[in-house]
């Protein structure tokens, strides 16, 4: 693709060379010292010296579609050209260092394969046929010197064989390390070709997609004060081929790719067919347990930009060109929350510690948060976007010794409660507090919500009442237990519905 005047059919290195501009080599020390990354991809911008004529190999991971070159205060741009061209042993600028370790490791695989050939010759010398001429005393003394010289030799040559063998492996070693890390076609480079009049300096900013990043959270609960400490840090990951040092700019728009306003469509609401099914009981009351359920598993305040369509985040630091993440820190700040313990009896025997931010003081983005609870991990989960102003519940572990199980009442007549065109059900939820204090356990449930007319749900029972009753069947009790202390909460309740179907939960 061609950028202001063509001049590369003219243009070759060894005119570069003659005029004294920057040739192959020099691009070994480029780095990028202003970054914007985004969700997927990241442009670079590379100040360089100018010099009149320019020649810089850069990797493919570069879209040169996406390039441009721009002058400073004192500089003119004449021309430029970006083309791709053929570069065996190329080495991209942020593998120097390892391409310099891999070609040490080489020679010291030569060297010690000569002194091994050497050895191997020495010990055929040794082992030829003692001169004729030799007798008595000398010849006694020659094999003596050769039986010596021979152990010197073999103890050289067996040395010599250990060494080779090390470092054959820590060659390999580097070599597979070498070529993982590699950004793109080891054989071919983007050249671009520059041709400028004065002093001063270039700017070369170029896209690639070759970047990532995401935000990484460390959130650290006291649940005596309800305080929730919060290390904001970015979680980056580029493998251009040039290393990044300087300011980072990390947003959550994705400036390549198309914006579309989704199509409102009509809202439609029909008969579904059931069919028969095991009658287990999901959805809703799945939803509301992921919002508290976990995956097993610091400088100043952080430097946020909010527009109306991105959030920024600043930093600055060292990314390296070849894949390694690296975790950039971005600030630390707390939030006041309420600390409850919640039961969901039908998920896990084990209460959790729920902390719940009621009006966030900042925006926060989706993203990976370790959790610790008084200074101990308690594992890991996945933080959800909220606003500046929401609310925000975060699991922090469970609490092995506030338990609650849920079992099912003896039918009191017959073998089976399960009639033809009637459910019924009933179950006891035992809720046991073995800490020492006094706790106030927030106790979840769900009783069935017909989706039918001709379903109905009859009879239903529940003691003690609900504190509060949400859409959906969703009901909740606030249980206060002394240390040592156990309560019971029962639910009846009948379902009805037409005897030549079958009911499934959902």
């Amino acid at each position: 693709m061609n950028k202001g005047r063509s001049f590369l059919a003219v243009f070759t290195v060894a005119a570069v060379l003659a005029a004294g501009g920057a040739a192959s080599g020099a691009e070994n020390s480029l780095t990028a010292g202003k970054v914007d990354v985004y969700p997927r991809g990241a442009l670079l911008s590379i100040e360089m010296e100018a010099e009149p004529l320019m020649q810089i190999e850069l990797p493919l991971t570069l879209d040169p579609g996406n390039m441009t070159v721009t002058a400073g205060e004192g500089v003119t741009v004449q021309g430029y050209d970006i083309v791709e061209a053929a570069r065996p042993g190329w080495v991209p600028p942020a593998l120097a260092s390892l391409a310099d370790e891999l070609d040490k490791a080489r020679s010291r695989v030569d060297m010690l394969r000569a002194r091994a050939s050497a050895l191997e010759q020495a010990r055929k010398h040794l082992g030829e046929a003692v001169p004729e001429n030799l007798k008595g005393s000398e010849l006694e003394a020659f094999v003596d010197t050769a039986v010596k010289k021979r152990e010197s030799v073999e103890l050289k040559a067996a040395e010599t064989e250990i060494l080779l063998e090390k470092a054959m492996k820590e060659h390999d070693l580097l070599r597979s390390e070498y070529e993982s890390q590699f950004p793109g076609d080891p054989d071919r480079v983007l050249l671009l070709s520059l041709e400028t009049e004065g002093k001063g300096k270039i700017n070369l900013e170029a896209w690639t997609r070759e970047a990532y990043w995401r935000p990484s959270y460390r959130m650290g609960l006291n649940s005596s004060t309800g305080e929730v400490t919060v290390k904001l840090a970015a979680d980056v990951s580029q493998k251009s081929g040039i290393t990044w040092n300087g300011e980072i700019l990390l947003h959550t728009v994705r400036p390549k790719g198309g914006i579309n306003i989704p199509e409102m469509r009509p809202l439609v609401v029909d008969f579904l067919e059931i069919s028969p099914a095991p009658k287990a009981m999901r959805g809703a009351m799945e939803e509301m347990a992921a919002s508290v359920m976990m995956d097993e598993a610091v400088p100043q305040e952080p430097l946020m930009e909010e527009g109306l369509t991105d959030v920024t985040l600043k930093a600055r630091g060292i990314v390296n060109g070849f894949g390694k993440k690296e975790m950039l820190e971005l600030g630390k700040f707390s939030e006041k929350s309420e600390v409850s313990l919640v039961a969901i009896p039908e998920f896990s025997s084990e209460a959790w510690t729920v902390s719940t931010v009621k009006s966030l003081g900042r925006s926060i983005l989706p993203g990976e948060a370790r959790l610790s609870v008084d200074g101990k991990e308690t594992g890991v989960t996945n933080i959800p976007r909220r606003s500046m102003g929401q609310e925000l519940q975060i699991p922090f572990g469970t609490t092995p010794l506030v338990t609650s199980r849920r079992e099912e009442m003896l039918p009191e007549k017959g073998s089976s409660w399960i009639i033809r065109g009637k459910h019924q059900r009933g179950y006891v939820i035992t809720v046991s507090n073995g800490l020492r204090e006094k706790v106030t356990l927030k106790v979840m449930d769900r009783i069935p919500v017909p989706a039918r007319d001709n379903i109905k749900l009859q009879d239903l029972v529940v003691s003690p009442e609900p504190a509060e009753k949400i859409e959906k069947g969703l009901v909740t009790w606030n249980v206060e237990l002394e240390k040592g202390q156990s309560s019971e909460i029962s639910v009846k309740y009948t379902v009805t519905y037409p005897a030549d179907k079958e009911l499934m939960f959902r």
